[in-house]
């Protein structure tokens, strides 16, 4: 008997130290995750003498680079000159809000009605068509990147932001995602209204809608997250510089002022953090969606 109460206690005891120990790793990754956004936030409120001594192995390719912890000078130089003396700036971010916008506007009226289309019709040719649409799903841009090209070439839209808002406008993701919410709506729950209304329409509208709305959240959400960091459609479709979002317009600021970059890199960096602080618990609905089976 107390060999059995010792071994029960040391399988608790253990249990304990395992838990503790992966809660220490999980924080220690957290903590080593958030260490560049740190250095952002301090490298914002640094002036630019200060952070050339630090970035000097970076930015001359010699020397030193030192972890840049607390400024000895803190100033907000660098907000003031982004805010009031860069007109560039506003351009470009306004530029990455107009196509993420768009893109996204488009995604969700083009999405959740192929969505509801997939979800309710259960033919072979639509279980077919579904394949396929999972298909291209799985393709990189890079697959897809010569025929866009030649597409957006013959219909002369190239070097203008419908260059890059169509083909995004026709992403396949969001209608797995959103489709996927359609599925978890009981079945019971259309032949109920089916027996007040036989209008399709309005059975989409009342019901489907609604009731998938944390799927149209997450493919929305995922949809501004990921093209507001977009690089190689905006790089290959366009041309003209004022028409660049940040993504382009940041890598070529020259050196001379490096606080600029460390505003500029924070200020587009605040908005992804409010939508994902703000809209975690829809993500996570959304995603959790995608595990019901058909």
């Amino acid at each position: 008997m107390n060999d059995f109460i010792i071994k029960r206690k040391a399988a608790i005891f253990s249990r304990f130290i395992a838990k503790k120990a992966a809660i220490l790793f999980i924080s220690l990754v957290c903590v080593f995750s958030c260490i560049p956004v740190l250095i952002l936030a301090v490298g914002s409120v640094t002036g630019n003498y200060e952070l050339s001594v630090y970035l000097e192995g970076v930015l001359r390719g010699q020397g030193k680079t030192y972890l840049l912890v607390l400024p000895a000078f803190p100033t907000y130089q660098g907000f003031i000159e982004t805010l009031f003396y860069e007109p560039e700036f506003y351009v470009v971010f306004w530029n990455s809000v107009k196509l993420t916008a768009f893109i996204v506007a488009g995604q969700m009226f083009v999405a959740v009605p192929a969505a509801w289309g997939f979800s309710r019709c259960h033919g072979r040719l639509a279980s077919l068509l579904f394949y396929v649409y999972t298909i291209l799903m799985l393709l990189p841009f890079q697959v897809t990147m010569l025929s866009n090209y030649l597409v957006i070439d013959a219909i002369g839209i190239k070097d203008t932001h419908a260059a890059v808002i169509l083909p995004a406008v026709f992403s396949t993701f969001p209608v797995f995602l959103i489709y996927r919410s359609f599925l978890g709506v009981p079945e019971e729950v259309y032949e109920a209204f089916s027996l007040e209304s036989s209008s399709r329409l309005r059975m989409f509208y009342h019901v489907g809608v609604p009731l998938a709305m944390p799927g149209i959240k997450a493919a929305a959400l995922l949809g501004v997250i990921e093209y507001w960091n977009m690089v190689e459609q905006p790089l290959l479709f366009l041309k003209t510089p004022a028409l660049w979002p940040f993504s382009l317009y940041i890598p070529g600021i020259s050196y001379d002022n490096i606080s600029y970059i460390f505003v500029c890199s924070l200020i587009v960096l605040l908005p992804m953090v409010l939508i994902i602080f703000g809209g975690k618990e829809a993500v996570s609905e959304g995603i959790g969606a995608m595990a019901v089976k058909k």
